[in-house]
């Protein structure tokens, strides 16, 4: 009967044991649990606080701007294409000083937009209308609205 009682305490001490090892090993696995929580709601907070740092300095940037706004160089460039277009009919040196003021225009609006381009570079005839157009391609891919409808550049 001793062996009887000694092996009803061995196999009740061994499911102790092992109940002790499955409480601790949930417990281990709901800390880890939350743990993960904590950590992703401590990525999500700090996302969070850069995406409102970014957006006030964005939106600080734009109430103090330096310069003429972009859509208003845009609009003057779109008024500028249609002056040159029609000016076939005035004279070399009118001619000559819209496309002028055309280029001053895209070279501005190139250093705001950050696009390379080879206008100051003193090119001339048909490199420098090459130049153009292609400028006016890359500000058109940059979203500035050179002409609507027909006649856009390339």
């Amino acid at each position: 009967m001793g062996w009887l009682v000694l092996g009803y305490l061995v196999f009740a001490g061994l499911l102790c044991g092992l109940a002790a090892l499955w409480w601790a090993g949930s417990r281990w696995r709901r800390r880890r649990r939350l743990q993960a929580s904590e950590a992703d709601l401590l990525d999500r907070v700090a996302e969070a606080v850069r995406q409102r740092a970014e957006h006030h300095r964005n939106v600080s940037a734009l109430r103090h701007q330096c310069g003429i706004p972009i859509e208003r160089l845009a609009a003057d460039l779109r008024r500028l294409r249609r002056i040159v277009a029609a000016d076939a009919g005035s004279s070399a040196a009118h001619q000559l000083g819209n496309r002028l003021a055309y280029d001053r225009l895209l070279v501005q609006c190139c250093a705001m937009l950050g696009i390379e381009h080879e206008l100051d570079s003193g090119l001339a005839g048909h490199a420098r209308d090459i130049e153009r157009l292609r400028v006016e391609a890359e500000l058109e891919r940059a979203g500035v609205v050179l002409s609507t409808g027909y006649g856009r550049a390339a």
